[in-house]
């Protein structure tokens, strides 16, 4: 075999080598390639289920009581069910009050919002309620009142919720999730209750009997019939004002009361002022004293007639004469309240 012939063959050797290594390479390549593409996936999936995971894991508590501080199923407030979904779904603890998931949450624009983000309001005049955004304008929280407690499916356009939204916040990274709501899990037009209006005034109107168990006597004593004007936004305690017209038997009495008042989330109600006696049996004081009317009440939750928001009405009250010392003011009140939320 001559030099050239020898050169020649050992080039084809090295050429054949180096394609050899190359293919292999090519074959080891498009053979890793699908696990690659396989763990990104896998990756990607379990990155995204987190806010599924969160969603999921809140959807399990509806139906839950409220109860202030809670963060389990015998009850549980806002940032309780917020606290309760993330330590069940993703294993993680987040600050447990609404102030300080809105102090820690990123801020973001409402059109970012996707699911799993957390929607804040201001019902008390400050950062007080927090829900867990699902998509499509809904959200899941927990509600202190209302004709429907606890864990409910509530939409961001119903009035309440449009009038106390301040800010959605973000504590996982965005995926672009949404979870479609389920029929049968919107919460009522009007929740929660107390307060449906917008400029922050609520209107009663109560028509009461009056009565008693004094000794020797008819129970029922009279009638009264009054209205009351209040301040119900932006706090748990609602002040008011109102004015009415009694008649009650046992004095011969037409009297007309004016008082101050002040109200609780639930319907306790404290109310002082004084009256105007239009007429009075014989020997009795009518100049007018303060206080000359006092007592408290409660209403219940309203139910709807007519299209009206009707409220049962119970109250004791202690109505009295200057210079009367007998305790004969002493009654009861029962009756219905009309309520008008403006």
């Amino acid at each position: 075999m001559t030099q050239d012939s020898s050169r020649k063959l050992l080039n084809r050797r090295k050429i054949s080598e180096k394609a050899r290594a190359f293919a292999a390479v090519l074959l080891l390549s498009l053979a890793s390639a699908p696990l690659q593409a396989q763990q990104v996936a896998m990756k990607t999936a379990d990155e995204k289920s987190q806010r599924t995971l969160f969603m999921q894991a809140a959807r399990e508590y509806l139906g839950t009581p409220y109860r202030t501080g809670g963060t389990d199923r015998s009850g549980m407030d806002c940032s309780g069910l917020v606290y309760r979904a993330a330590l069940d779904g993703l294993g993680a603890e987040v600050p447990r009050t609404a102030r300080s998931l809105a102090a820690a949450a990123e801020r973001i624009d409402d059109g970012a919002l996707e699911g799993g983000d957390l929607v804040f309001f201001n019902t008390t005049g400050t950062i007080s309620h927090v829900g867990i955004y699902l998509g499509g304008g809904t959200f899941i929280h927990s509600a202190s009142d209302g004709p429907r407690t606890g864990v409910i499916v509530s939409s961001l356009s119903e009035a309440y919720w449009k009038r106390t939204y301040v800010f959605a916040g973000r504590i996982l990274s965005p995926e672009g999730i949404k979870i479609p709501t389920e029929p049968g899990e919107t919460a009522p037009a009007v929740n929660p209750f107390p307060f449906t209006g917008n400029l922050g005034f609520r209107i009663n109107t109560t028509a009461n009997a009056l009565w008693d168990l004094w000794p020797g006597e008819i129970p029922l004593r009279g009638a009264s019939l009054g209205a009351e004007a209040q301040w119900v936004n932006g706090s748990n305690l609602y002040p008011g004002a109102g004015f009415g017209v009694s008649w009650d038997e046992r004095d011969s009495a037409l009297s007309v009361p004016l008082y101050l008042s002040l109200t609780g989330m639930r319907g306790f109600r404290f109310f002082i002022g004084t009256q105007l006696h239009v007429i009075a049996d014989r020997g009795l004081n009518k100049d007018p004293q303060f206080p000359g009317i006092l007592g408290g009440s409660w209403t219940s939750k309203p139910t709807k007639v007519f299209g009206q928001n009707l409220r049962f009405y119970q109250g004791v009250e202690y109505s009295w004469f200057p210079d009367e010392t007998f305790g004969q003011g002493f009654r009861f009140s029962t009756g219905i309240t009309v309520t008008f939320d403006i």
